[in-house]
């Protein structure tokens, strides 16, 4: 790989970790809401926690290069 790709992925990685991190949060506000039986944050909260957790899982999958920070996003997804 060039550098200018390894800086992409690593920029990808990244996002990636951003997203599984936003994704756990949006998850948590989605706990609050159903037991709170507000449906209707419940269920939209729960489309964009899973939306953001299917862009990490993503690009996980795609990735695939060997990186330190792999192994963080690996216990991120397999939450």
């Amino acid at each position: 790989m060039t550098q200018r790709e390894i800086l992409r992925c690593e920029d990808l990685l990244y996002e990636a970790i951003r997203f599984t991190k936003q994704s756990r949060e949006e998850f948590e506000f989605v706990k609050q809401c159903f037991k709170n039986d507000v449906m209707y944050g419940c269920e939209r909260n729960q489309r964009k926690s899973d939306r953001h957790w299917g862009y990490a899982e993503g690009i996980f999958k795609a990735l695939g290069f060997e990186h330190r920070e792999m192994k963080r996003l690996q216990d991120l997804v397999k939450w």
